[in-house]
């Protein structure tokens, strides 16, 4: 007979395996070929588990159909491994309730021991397309952020004037775009090999992450008056950008979200003032 703290706990930890065994099952609906096969089998598992639980607390339950539509959602924009080192993440959290349960059950600590070490390996499997395009998408964004936003800060001090600064950090964006594309598609078209394809499609992708960061960030000055107020808010979308995607990135890379945020922002700021400064140079020793 099990105490009612103990069986609590157990009913807890049901729920989390009956909602991971629909989630991983509508995913796997969801794939094709090799990630469907190994989301099935996540899926049977955590289905595996729910039944010995049940059969302790001679109860069912629901799955928490929130969290389900959350991860359906979130698998959708993002992708499946991303929602799956979410998931990772939240057995991470839940491996304290395990930890209190095996004292009384041996079951908890067999049980945690082959979900971590499975999903781990079932993660290091999943091949998702997207994920080839992470490392473009953070250079794109990088090159952006970086050249664009510390441009921006010297075109502010410069000009003064919110249209020119929109207009010289447009065009200024667009060009570097033209460049670095026309140069990897100079090289496929000298040598049409498999691998320059894959680098061209790379770096055209690489490209359109850094045009639509460039119009993102010059977008303040065509709608406000006051220059120093549209830089104001290019710096926090860049923020923002920097923040989105660094979470992103050190989600599936199990990267450090914290080393990877303040690298980029120091380095994205430290250009941002040296142009800033350029600018005022410009401005007021030169007198123009």
């Amino acid at each position: 007979m099990l105490d009612q703290n103990l069986e609590k706990q157990l009913l807890k930890i049901q729920r989390k395996e009956i909602t991971e065994h629909v989630v991983y099952a509508a995913l796997a609906e969801k794939s094709k070929g090799r990630n469907a096969e190994i989301l099935r089998g996540i899926s049977d598992d955590e289905l595996r588990h729910y039944k010995i639980w049940r059969e302790l607390t001679q109860k069912d339950v629901q799955p928490n159909r929130l969290s389900i539509l959350k991860y359906l959602i979130l698998s959708r924009l993002f992708g499946v491994v991303f929602v799956m080192k979410i998931m990772e993440g939240n057995e991470a959290k839940a491996q304290q309730t395990y930890i209190e349960v095996s004292r009384d059950l041996d079951e908890a600590k067999r049980i945690l021991q082959d979900e971590i070490a499975h999903e781990n390996s079932a993660v290091e499997m999943i091949d998702e397309e997207r994920l080839n395009y992470v490392s473009s998408t953070i250079q794109g964004l990088n090159d952006a952020l970086i050249e664009l936003a510390g441009e921006l800060a010297g075109f502010t001090f410069a000009f003064q004037n919110t249209v020119l600064i929109g207009f010289a950090g447009l065009i200024a964006g667009i060009a570097q775009f033209l460049s670095s594309s026309a140069s990897e598609l100079e090289i496929y078209l000298s040598q049409r090999t498999e691998e320059n394809k894959e680098k061209l499609k790379t770096s055209l992708f690489e490209g359109l992450i850094y045009l639509i960061t460039v119009f993102f960030l010059v977008t303040p000055f065509f709608l406000v008056d006051n220059y120093y107020f549209a830089l104001g808010v290019t710096a926090i979308n860049s923020f923002l950008i920097i923040a989105f995607f660094t979470y992103y990135v050190s989600v599936v890379k199990g990267l450090s979200i914290k080393k990877m945020f303040l690298t980029i922002v120091l380095i994205t700021v430290s250009l941002g003032a040296l142009a800033f400064v350029i600018g005022w140079i410009v401005t007021v020793v030169l007198g123009l």
